[in-house]
């Protein structure tokens, strides 16, 4: 019994330190995400933490997270809310406190519009998530109407740290494998297409997509695409502020003393070049705070807050 007891407590600290991902605030005029594109799949070790600075870049990969309306497509979408842009085509997405939803998409090969959404991770999601969900839809196929079922599986892996190949470093992110299969047609032939996607996701709180991606296509049992996608320079870390949080840091830059106000009860962290912690505060209380960074060098950090389900970075810098 003291063994049972013990092992159940030892779940519960790591479960009670696990990392959350929420619905994110995306900015009213959506934001765009730069990373580095590598043509073939790395490992992903199934635990934390995880260093891909080793890795070099291959060339630079855009996707851009907008407000619905900027497609010339949005009327065959009423109930996205948004369209992710890249160079694969569009992608009409939904996000509320239920989940992340795919609505369908605009590709040069396919054109679907979901009447039902199909949940492709729900809210929230750690590394104990189990998801299954799927839909049925007609689809426009290379120019012929047919239709799809389109199927996510979902399970959690780890959470922890992750450093980027630009060397910069997070410490809460939550790595997901993820599963979808999209099975099309019959053809005029009589023939079907089945595109299986296998990936590794790492998500961090406040990003509407997963900052790496680690993905495998087959299509009909035979491997037809691999990519790895890694989050790219430090300033997109503060790209999605949380507007239900306020905080005013200053001066910035800042020699000894960096100031802080808060307009609410938060938990603040202070993270170095390499993601180590060089200070904390929970439940700060509202109003001024003074943070001595005299003992610490000069260089680049980064300011955390989080208050229930909100999330904000900032990049501070020391002279």
């Amino acid at each position: 019994m003291r063994s049972a007891i013990t092992s159940l407590f030892i779940l519960t600290v790591l479960l009670s330190g696990a990392q959350t991902i929420s619905v994110p605030t995306i900015p009213n005029t959506g934001t765009s995400l730069d990373f580095d594109l590598i043509n073939d799949t790395v490992p992903v070790s199934i635990s934390g933490p995880w260093d891909f600075s080793s890795i070099q870049s291959a060339m630079p990969y855009t996707m851009r997270v907008l407000p619905k309306d900027s497609s010339i497509h949005v009327a065959d979408y009423p109930n996205a809310t948004h369209v992710l842009k890249s160079d694969n085509g569009e992608f009409f997405l939904g996000f509320d406190s239920g989940g992340l939803t795919s609505h369908g998409k605009v590709t040069s090969s396919t054109i679907s519009s979901y009447a039902t959404p199909l949940t492709l991770i729900p809210y929230p999601s750690d590394a104990s998530t189990v998801h299954t969900d799927s839909i049925s839809s007609p689809v426009t196929w290379n120019g012929i109407s047919t239709n799809i079922t389109d199927k996510a599986e979902v399970e959690g892996v780890a959470f922890g740290a992750v450093t980027m190949p630009d060397g910069i470093t997070y410490q809460d992110a939550v790595v997901l494998s993820t599963k979808r299969t999209s099975v099309t047609g019959p053809s005029p032939f009589g023939t079907y297409l089945t595109l299986v996607e296998y990936s590794k996701v790492f998500w961090l709180p406040g990003y509407p997509i997963p900052v790496i991606e680690v993905l495998h296509v087959e299509s009909n049992g035979s491997s037809v695409f691999t990519r790895s996608l890694f989050l790219k320079g430090a300033s997109t870390a503060g790209s999605f502020e949380n507007e239900n949080i306020s905080l005013d840091v200053y001066p910035n830059p800042f020699f000894n003393t960096l100031n802080l106000t808060l307009e609410d009860k938060s938990d603040l962290r202070v993270y170095d070049a390499t993601g180590a912690i060089v200070w904390e505060k929970a439940d700060a209380p509202p109003g001024a705070i003074s943070i001595d960074f005299s003992s610490h060098p000069t260089g680049t950090y980064t300011i955390e807050i989080s208050n229930n389900a909100s999330f904000l970075r900032r990049k501070i810098i020391k002279q």
